[in-house]
């Protein structure tokens, strides 16, 4: 019950500090618009990278042997 008439008190004061300071929270969104753009084309740019399937290896294995096709055996007739 408590926990309901303080949510209650707080989504009041939040209204009225949304209708008193209007245009202060204009003037936030308007300066929050440059910064979630670029953090929207970050996301962008690192999914499409992740989705063309480009790996690159920051390692060097000097014991790697590369893997070669099995050759196809014939069956015995």
């Amino acid at each position: 019950m408590l926990s309901i008439v303080f949510g209650l008190i707080a989504l009041s004061l939040g209204f009225w500090g949304l209708v008193k300071y209007w245009w202060y929270m204009v003037d936030v969104l308007i300066a929050m618009m440059p910064l979630l753009l670029i953090i929207g084309g970050a996301v962008a740019l690192m999914a499409g990278i992740r989705n063309t399937g480009m790996r690159t290896s920051f390692k060097i294995n000097k014991n790697t042997v590369e893997e070669t096709e099995p050759a196809t055996r014939k069956k015995d007739e």
